[in-house]
This record gives C-alpha cells, sequence and structure tokens, in this order.
C-alpha cells in the first residue's frame, strides 16, 4: 500500500515509554522470583509471584498491542453476504478480556483485605472494590457476549457492527469522510449529513450513557481494526467519492481494488 497516513506518526511520548518500561521490569522480576521460590520451596511465594508476572505480563502485552501494531503486507479484507467486511481483531479483544479478568480479581481480592481487616476504613474499602469489580464485570460481560465486530460496505449503506452496538450509515447519507484521533491513536469518522437517519441497535447492557460514540457521526476506532486504518480510510474515501464503483461492494471486484491500492481518493 502506499504510504499516505494522513496520520502523523508521533511515537511514545515519554511518560508512556517509562511506565511501559517499570511494568515490564516488574513482570521479569515477578517471573524471576517465582523460580527463586520454586528452589527455596516457597508454594505460597510461588502462587503469589506467578500471579504478579501473569498480571504485569498481561499489562505488557496489552500496552504493546495498544500502541505497536505492524502493518499487514495483504489486507484482510473478505466479501461476506455480499459486502466488504473489514473484520475487527480479536487480539484486541482477547487483550481487553484478560486485562478486564485481572483487574475484576485484583479488586475482588482487595475487598476481601478490607472485609477481613473489619473497622470502618475497611468497609470502605472493601465497598469501593467491590463496586469498581462489579462495573468492570458488567463491561466484561459485554466484551464476552457481543460478536466479533466488523465494518461492511454494501452498495446502498454502511454496518458499523461494534462492541454493544450496530450502526447503520446510508452510502447517501455520507457527508465526509475525515481522520482524526483519539488518545493518540487514528479514528477514522464520516459525518453525515444534516438530514441523515440515527440508525443504531444497542444492546441492552449498553443503554444508558453513550459518551464517546460520537453520534450521530460513525466513528470506527483503530485498535479494533484488523487491517492498517489508513486502508481502511483510503476505501472509505474512495467509494463515498466515487458512487458508480459502489457496485462492485457486492463483489470480489471491491476486493481486488483494495488489495490491488486501485483506490483514487486521498
Amino acid at each position: 500500500m502506499v504510504d499516505d497516513s494522513p496520520w502523523k506518526e508521533t511515537g511514545l511520548q515519554r511518560g508512556a515509554k517509562i511506565a511501559f518500561g517499570f511494568m515490564a521490569l516488574l513482570a521479569v522480576v515477578s517471573a524471576v522470583l517465582v523460580v527463586v521460590s520454586a528452589v527455596d520451596g516457597d508454594l505460597a511465594g510461588v502462587a503469589g509471584f506467578s500471579a504478579g508476572a501473569i498480571f504485569f505480563g498481561h499489562l505488557v502485552g496489552f500496552s504493546v498491542h495498544m500502541w505497536w501494531r505492524p502493518r499487514r503486507s495483504m489486507p484482510a479484507v473478505t466479501a461476506v453476504d455480499g459486502a466488504v467486511t473489514f473484520p475487527f481483531s480479536a487480539w484486541t479483544s482477547y487483550w481487553l478480556g484478560s486485562f478486564m479478568i485481572l483487574m475484576v480479581l485484583v479488586l475482588v481480592l482487595i475487598g476481601s483485605s478490607g472485609l477481613l481487616g473489619g473497622g470502618g476504613p475497611g468497609i470502605v474499602v472493601a465497598i469501593l472494590a467491590f463496586g469498581a469489580a462489579i462495573y468492570l464485570g458488567g463491561h466484561l460481560v459485554r466484551l464476552v457476549f457481543n460478536r466479533r465486530g466488523c465494518l461492511r460496505l454494501t452498495p446502498t449503506r454502511l454496518e458499523h457492527h461494534a462492541l454493544g452496538f450496530t450502526h447503520r450509515l446510508p452510502w447517501d447519507a455520507v457527508a465526509d469522510v475525515v481522520p482524526a484521533e483519539v488518545n493518540d491513536a487514528p479514528l477514522i469518522i464520516l459525518m453525515p449529513v444534516a438530514t441523515a437517519p440515527v440508525d443504531v441497535t444497542f444492546t441492552w447492557i449498553t443503554r444508558g450513557p453513550r459518551k464517546g460514540l460520537l453520534l450521530p457521526s460513525m466513528a470506527i476506532r483503530s485498535v479494533w481494526l484488523v487491517d492498517d486504518p489508513v486502508t481502511v480510510y483510503r476505501t472509505l474515501r474512495h467509494y463515498h467519492s466515487n458512487p458508480g464503483h459502489r457496485v462492485e461492494l457486492a463483489s470480489g471486484a471491491a476486493i481486488d481494488r483494495i488489495r490491488q491500492d486501485r483506490l483514487t481518493a486521498r
């Protein structure tokens, strides 16, 4: 693919690099202490330091996945049920889900310790920890029971199957496709015309606060994409700017165009 990214490569900021290095160091130290405890026959130490190594190791893995995403040599886009489909990353779901599970376990452990400790402060700590665990647990349930998302392009509309909701937007209702950023990560926004219908279906657990969804615009976050966000952005720009080509989205012609980089809109 042509390297014409609308996003600047800023790299990790100094604070993020320090935090990442510190987490990696804790993971390595915990792993070393697991071996030392095993040699000494300290089973409690083995269990405790193993938990630490797993926790910090997953933090490092989650951070690497979020901050370092190599470009694919061949787009993973496919043609499914008469639509071009950009699949969402199963690895993102894994790292996010495993991090939530570990955090819930840590919060439950903290809450249990607060209850066992007794007294007013211990009760307050337990209430806060269990409340946070329930909150994270709700998001974990939503992640587990929602099917893997994707972005589908049909000749008539776009379908964004995201975590907890599905957003549909007709091509004729798209005013522009613009690049943006959220937390230094690429974000693709499809801006609708003022009269565009807001066709969004929410799952039961998503009902309530919808902050961050940027409705009525369709917002596609790069962290969920398997493919390079530049490929997805240029594909959306091409078919938005060339309505006559949208018929290709119902066949393999669009797949060939994307993989051969015959996308004219920049």
